[in-house]
């Protein structure tokens, strides 16, 4: 009598046979998994704007606020925050007002959207390729490491990837040529995703022009259409509502962005910054087979490959230069590297000769995947900001906060996580005790009783100087950065102020 097969590999068995039978299942169920874990895990926020343009407006506009409404100098689409703006007035109207409870609504949403860009990245691989390449690129999209953490983020540059992705597909499906139903779907969808993303424009005109170069004259003005109605409908009406003239927000940012001065400000580098961020980002060796890949691809999947150039060539040539900017293409340049590499490893007889190469070259790369896929998506991005404003939530004593650093200029504290309205008092090394002291004493409002000291540099003669203004300070708690703030800090000390924060009570305040 054979002995029974153990658990562990019947259940390998298992996932193997569904693998060969339903492996767009297995890979929407691996992306729904670990989309999970972050939305659990992986609280906080990843840049200043997916926050603050985005979560705190919109609940300032809950409280009654009405930052940028009315103003047609604003920068900033309203679409996304809208919608988040309708979804926290929902939530509270049903008694669920704790912000971080509201956030991991929020993420978990995200994450379920963005299996849509799984879906339409495997469905248009396997229209354009074969089974085999549509496996591994659904995979990628699925679990590629930095995947889950960015799509359970605010970030409007993933938010806009389910309908360019899907976009693509409607035009690629069919081999001959696009319909024009197809193409003005396809329209609709670019418009939407325009109207999260303005940038994304590059890409949607981009796919008019290969149309044009094909002389598919009814199919790009069908696009053009689809494009034109979206755009107004989800950006020009509702701008003009808001702001009182259509398209306000990309006329302002248009104006913000032309002028050099503007641009200083941000990160600034040489045209091939991305071309190394992306060597990088896709774990060498792998990442340059996959850019060479990429390359190969241009003619025979050109209405993938010259809008995802063009949008490269785009961002590589404007002065601002920002990591997050080339995630609405990154599932693109996935998709479009795993086909032109895979077709050339199966047509080389150097490679067919030497399998245990290939084997090892992505034995790596899945290795070093797996640990940084399980370690971003754990991970508490700006921690100290975001649980010191928690910690203060949970005391209702709380009727004023001052935010003290050693750095010349304060963070933005995310009072979302505080949870009601506070005054708040900002107190950066370049900002005198006796600047506070008038202000405080011309503001007419309760003093405040709470002190955050951000960054553990000199903190004792800081707390001292602090004194002068609280003489009964009492230290309350310490809360430290998670691993990967304190990394980034250190990479990047300029751009990712992550540090250790000191809480202190003002005994008595009032």
């Amino acid at each position: 009598m054979p002995f029974p097969m153990p658990k562990s590999k019947q259940l390998a068995e298992r996932i193997r046979a569904e693998w060969e039978q339903r492996p767009l299942a297995v890979i929407l169920v691996a992306a729904a998994a670990f989309r999970l874990l972050a939305a659990l895990f992986s609280r906080g926020y990843g840049m200043y704007d997916d926050h603050f343009f985005t979560v705190e407006v919109a609940q300032r506009w809950v409280e009654g606020h009405r930052d940028w409404l009315g103003d047609p100098s604003s920068l900033h689409a309203l679409l996304y925050p809208g919608l988040h703006y309708l979804l926290f007035a929902g939530l509270e109207k049903i008694g669920l007002t704790d912000p971080q409870l509201k956030m991991l609504v929020v993420r978990v949403l995200h994450g379920a959207y963005s299996l849509l860009t799984v879906y339409f990245g495997y469905r248009t691989v396997l229209a354009v390729s074969d089974a085999r390449k549509a496996r591994l690129a659904g995979l990628l999209l699925a679990i590629f490491w930095l995947v889950p953490f960015t799509s359970v983020r605010n970030l409007v540059e993933v938010v806009c990837q389910p309908p360019l992705v899907a976009g693509l597909y409607l035009l690629v499906r069919d081999r001959e040529a696009p319909s024009a139903r197809s193409s003005l779907l396809a329209g609709v969808l670019f418009g939407l995703a325009f109207a999260v993303r303005f940038q994304t424009v590059v890409l949607g005109a981009t796919v008019g022009v290969v149309l044009l170069t094909r002389h598919r004259w009814l199919p790009a003005l069908a696009l053009a259409v689809g494009f034109a109605l979206s755009a107004f409908a989800f950006l020009g009406s509702i701008d003009w509502i808001a702001y009182g003239r259509p398209f306000s927000s990309v006329l302002a940012y248009l104006a913000y962005n032309a002028n050099p001065a503007n641009i200083q400000g941000y990160p600034v580098g040489p045209w091939h910054r991305y071309l190394g961020l992306l060597a990088g980002v896709l774990i060498p060796p792998v990442s340059l087979l996959l850019l060479f890949g990429f390359l190969r691809t241009w003619r025979r999947q050109a209405l993938l490959f010259w809008p995802t150039l063009a949008f490269l060539a785009f961002h590589s040539i404007y002065p601002n230069k920002q990591e997050r900017f080339l995630l609405p293409v990154l599932p693109l340049v996935l998709m479009l590297g795993v086909i032109g590499w895979e077709e050339l490893a199966e047509r080389s007889a150097w490679w067919s000769a030497r399998p245990a190469v290939s084997r090892w070259v992505w034995g790596w790369f899945w290795a070093v995947n797996l640990v940084l896929l399980v370690l971003l998506s754990t991970t508490y991005s700006k921690k100290t900001r975001v649980e010191s404003l928690s910690y203060l939530r949970g005391r209702p004593d709380v009727h004023g906060i001052v935010f003290e650093t050693s750095e010349q200029t304060i963070q933005t504290p995310p009072l979302f996580y505080l949870g009601r309205q506070v005054p708040t008092y900002p107190l950066p090394s370049a900002r005198s005790v006796d600047s506070l002291q008038v202000e405080l004493d011309g503001a007419g409002s309760a003093r405040p009783n709470y002190v955050v000291f951000m960054g553990q540099d000199q903190i004792q003669e800081r707390v001292a100087r602090v004194s002068q203004l609280f003489p009964t300070l009492a230290f309350e708690t310490r809360i430290q950065p998670s691993p990967i703030d304190r990394l980034a800090h250190f990479l990047n000390p300029r751009h990712n102020v992550n540090l250790a924060c000191d809480i202190y009570r003002v005994p008595g305040g009032h």
